[in-house]
Parts: C-alpha cells; structure tokens; sequence
C-alpha cells in the first residue's frame, strides 16, 4: 500500500483545521468559551459578526464527521493538485475559493431577506426585530409573518463554518486537470470519471439549495460558489502558464 506523502500547504492547513477543532471542543466542553461563536461566519449585519469571520470559518469545523470527510477530500485530491500547480497557487486556489463560496453564500441570504423586507442589509431594528433570551421577535412592521420571521431570524443568527466550500474550488480543480480519473464516494462503492462525478455533486448541491428542505443544514450554495471560482481560476492558469498544466 502506497503511503500518501502529504504536501507542505496542506500540512498547514490540516494543522490549522484540527488544532482550531479540538481547541472548540475543549473550551466548550468545559463551558470556558465558544470558539465557533467568535470564528464562524455570521451575516454582516448580525450583532454576531466579526471582519475576520470572513477567512477563520473556512478553518472551522462542527464535528469530526465534517472535519473527517472535509480532510480526507482535501488530502485525496489536493496532494495532487498541490504537486502539479505548486503550493504558493494552490494556497490560493484553496483561499480564493473559500472567499468565492461566502459570497454566494451571502448574496444569496442577501436576497432572500430583501426578498421578505424589501431592504439591502437591513438591520435588526430595521426589520423590527429584538431578542429576548433565545427568542426572537417581531413588531410587525416589517415582518409580518411566523414564516418570514423565522427565516430572517435563522439568516442573521445562522453560523457557516467548514472547509466545504474552499474544497469544492479544489475538487472543481482536480477534475478539470484529470477528467479521467476515477474517483468512488464512500456510499457508492463504484468507480466513476472525475468529469462525471463532481458535476453530478454540483448538480445535487444546486438542486437541495433551490429546494431549501427544512432541517437541511448544509451551505449548497456555498460550495457551488467554491466550484465556480477553483474552476475560473485553474481554467485561466492553465492557459496562461502551460508549464505547470497541460
């Protein structure tokens, strides 16, 4: 069995990625501080959000599950990446994409409160809301509906952590270089060409964010905006620099 030598970028970042998850786990645990809380991401206009959220939730994680299967992605395919393109490009393909899937992420929250208030980045006290413990309410003169209510409530408290997002602008990348090559996902036990499968994940995120099922709390639009930009970006590296890709 071949070992898997893991390139320096990633080094650091499965580094950052744990050390910042068991740091969460071991302060909240032994209730001293929420860690999520301060590095997740919040809406802009949420009491909650901080600048730096824009960057720390992409190395955030809220369970080993997420950290585990977010690793493994970014191991399996990003060793290779990394090796071809180099790790000062590949530091950027895996930060830029990270940025490309928060801002679809909240363009799209961004719509939909405007789409229930009629107002660009309104504040709470614009929409009329306050708090009151864990509870949320409204004077109804903006919000006028249990439904809305809670929608625009989930929106402004709702927190995006994980490294989903800039892992879709590596995978995008993988299978735009090696279209060929087979890749199996752990629940179907079937080898299928990167060409085929990661469209097919990118279809599926599109689908679940369109429908927006209750208790789906996956970010789908956020790793369509990480795909998006990792596919711009290796698409225009590799015409300009043939060198490195082919």
């Amino acid at each position: 069995m071949n070992r898997i030598e893991i390139t320096p970028v990633i080094k650091q970042i499965l580094i950052a990625c744990v050390v910042l998850f068991l740091g969460s786990y071991l302060l909240e645990s032994r209730n001293v501080y929420d860690l999520n809380g301060l590095l997740a991401m919040h809406f802009p206009n949420s009491p909650l959000f901080k600048p730096w959220q824009i960057i720390t939730h992409m190395f955030m994680h809220g369970g080993i599950a997420h950290l585990a299967f977010n690793m493994f992605a970014l191991v399996s395919m990003g060793v290779i990446i990394e090796k071809v393109m180099g790790g000062q490009r590949f530091f950027k393909l895996y930060f830029y994409s990270g940025l490309g899937a928060i801002a679809l992420h909240l363009g799209i929250q961004v719509f939909q409160v405007y789409s229930i208030t009629g107002l660009w980045f309104p504040s709470m006290s614009d929409m009329g809301l306050k708090i009151d413990g864990e509870q949320i309410f409204s004077n109804g003169s903006v919000i006028t509906s249990k439904e809305d209510l809670n929608k625009s409530g989930g929106i402004y408290f709702q927190t995006l952590l994980g490294a989903s997002g800039a892992i879709y602008g590596v995978v995008v990348a993988f299978a735009f270089l090696f279209p060929n090559t087979e890749l199996m996902l752990m629940f179907i036990p079937y080898p299928i060409k990167a060409k085929y499968l990661v469209p097919g994940l990118i279809a599926v995120d599109l689908v679940f964010g369109i429908s927006n099922f209750s208790g789906d709390s996956i970010a789908h639009f956020a790793h369509i905006g990480g795909a998006i930009t990792g596919l711009i970006l290796v698409y225009f590296w590799r015409k300009k620099d043939r060198s490195h890709f082919w």
